[in-house]
């Protein structure tokens, strides 16, 4: 039995406890609000820095060049790496002003929202002789006029009275009209290049990547139901499906396929470029729609790229016929993964590897294209 004099000691710890505890929950608490709101302010000022020097340099031209304070009207370019079949008498869509709406929601700046939204609704126009990316265009320019419909449409009432009559849904589904001639061909599988005024262009490339064919359902399936015609929906979803059928029998797909044949040109993989959004859309689809059909593809995929592309807290690339390893590299489109892990709960996968990507973030100031990370694959693995 303790000693009175213990048992007193032993009494005022338990009454002290909850005290100290709190107060050093309390103090947790305090340093981790004021972590956020210096974040919160880097924030804002990183994208008003960016905003404005757009605003007074660029628009209505689609970029801009930070160094010379010029523009270029770059919707053409994106994903076209040779530069062919430039545009002649393409002027811009205003790109940076799209991609930029939620973000101004976001800050609470309703009144350049506002401005963003009326300047959009009276000058752009789609009924342009330009080559355009189907997967660029349709993430960047799709997404952010559906995106920016919604938040103009939500119960607080962001605009001003009669303001707004669905115009960016009205040059949305103008946009996705102009996406779907892309759409036809013998397997249903888009082409990477469609021409928003004419269509697909003669002799046009019949070679596209698995994140080109296989992530459109988000945009398209939500132009579907806000407008309440299907076919948007249904064409991206034919070729989600033709493209899931397409799998080994390991569940792996490859990066390069030809949208006539349905044969695949790469067939080294992996979750970094060509085939990154492929794995994001399925499971954003799954929670967007409520379909347990993305949620299946999605399980399945999800766990061939674990057996078969991960080494330690790094992810590889392989062959997707047989799974062995082709290329022991990090990528920097590779980042957006541990985030995915994150909204599918594999907390412990999401930290070992973001961990990896942050420090080759600090080893260098930025994240390179490319990473040796597997010439001594566990030297920087920390339990």
């Amino acid at each position: 039995m303790l000693p009175l004099k213990s048992m007193t000691w032993v009494l005022l710890l338990l009454l002290l406890s909850p005290a100290i505890i709190n107060l050093s929950t309390s103090q947790s608490d305090a340093r981790w609000a004021a972590k956020k709101r210096r974040l919160r302010d880097k924030v804002h000022k990183m994208f008003y820095h960016a905003y404005d020097n757009y605003m007074i340099h660029a628009f209505p031209h689609d970029e801009l060049k930070p160094l010379s304070k010029s523009f270029t009207d770059s919707l053409s370019e994106l994903g076209n790496l040779k530069l062919e079949r430039l545009p002649q008498d393409y002027s811009g869509s205003a790109l940076t002003l799209i991609e930029s709406l939620s973000s101004l929601v976001i800050m609470g700046n309703n009144t350049e929202f506002q401005s963003a939204v009326v300047w959009l609704s009276e000058n752009l126009t789609f009924n342009v002789d330009a080559r355009v990316n189907l997967f660029e265009c349709n993430i960047r320019v799709l997404g952010g006029l559906v995106s920016a419909h919604l938040l103009a449409t939500d119960s607080t009432d962001r605009l001003g009275k009669g303001v707004y009559k669905n115009q960016l849904l009205t040059l949305a589904e103008d946009l996705g009209k102009r996406f779907l001639p892309a759409f036809n061909t013998p397997t249903g599988l888009p082409y990477a290049w469609v021409n928003l005024k004419y269509g697909v262009m003669e002799n046009e490339t019949t070679e596209t990547s698995t994140s080109g064919c296989g992530s459109l359902i988000l945009e398209m399936g939500a132009l579907s139901r806000l407008t309440g015609d299907p076919k948007y929906e249904s064409a991206a979803l034919r070729a989600l499906r033709k493209l899931w059928s397409m799998r080994s029998s390991l569940n792996l797909l490859g990066t390069t396929l030809d949208v006539s044949t349905g044969e695949w040109i790469e067939y080294s993989t992996g979750i970094g470029a060509g085939v990154d959004s492929f794995y994001e859309y399925l499971f954003k689809a799954h929670i967007l729609f409520g379909k347990e059909e993305f949620w299946r593809m999605f399980h399945s995929a999800y766990i061939a790229v674990q057996k078969y592309f991960r080494h330690g807290p790094w992810y590889h690339e392989a062959d997707m016929r047989t799974g062995k390893a082709t290329y022991w590299q990090l990528t920097s489109l590779q980042a957006f993964w541990p985030g995915l892990q994150v909204l599918v709960g594999d907390i412990a996968a999401a930290n070992s590897s973001h961990r990896e990507f942050v420090y080759v973030w600090k080893k260098y100031g930025v994240l390179p294209e490319r990473y040796s990370a597997f010439q001594n694959p566990f030297s920087h693995y920390r339990l």
